[in-house]
């Protein structure tokens, strides 16, 4: 790679110098055509309540059987976690904030008429890759067909799912790469 085309103009990339590309896979592919990354995604939901939990709550909490799957005790909130929620992005913030408080106030035994407290709902439509063989295909390796350019993100080849470690990996990959390329041109001498 020789270099990096900014909306403000190209910036040379000298042969010794390295790039690590660590942004979400459909950005990749915006910026290097023809690279594979994966194409499909799963939607995660998280929600969040400004509440004081019962001193006596667990800090993590896996439920079955409802539409909250995580819950995590913070001082002064709790916050859930819903993973493969494709099924519930077009559903009204308002009406995820009530039915996945129902799922709290029953896991942390507040009663049925806890009154909700302020909430915020996120949603992130793309938040991880299919875990399927045929996505699993698509993701590519940090290496890249420049010499001096490497990828880093949950996507890129790592040995593990969409996951923080397997994004922590990836970055550990590429910097490795980085500090190899660096001992070839003599870097730090």
């Amino acid at each position: 790679m020789v270099a990096l085309e900014w909306s403000d103009g190209v910036e040379a990339v000298a042969r010794d110098c390295a790039v690590v590309l660590a942004v979400p896979a459909w950005v990749a592919a915006d910026l290097m055509p023809g690279l594979s990354v994966p194409g499909e995604h799963r939607a995660i939901l998280n929600a969040h309540y400004a509440f004081a939990a019962p001193v006596d709550a667990p800090a993590m909490l896996g439920l079955v059987g409802g539409v909250a799957e995580w819950i995590f005790v913070h001082e002064g909130r709790v916050s859930v976690t819903v993973s493969g929620a494709d099924r519930l992005m077009d559903v009204a913030r308002e009406d995820l904030a009530a039915m996945i408080w129902k799922d709290v106030c029953a896991a942390l035994g507040l009663g049925r008429d806890s009154p909700m407290p302020a909430w915020q709902i996120v949603k992130e439509k793309r938040a991880t890759f299919a875990a399927t063989p045929a996505v699993d295909a698509e993701r590519p390796p940090a290496r890249t067909p420049y010499a001096n350019l490497f990828l880093a993100g949950d996507w890129v080849q790592n040995g593990l799912p969409a996951t923080i470690e397997g994004a922590l990996r990836s970055g550990d990959s590429a910097a490795r790469l980085v500090l190899g390329m660096a001992l070839r041109y003599g870097a730090g001498q």
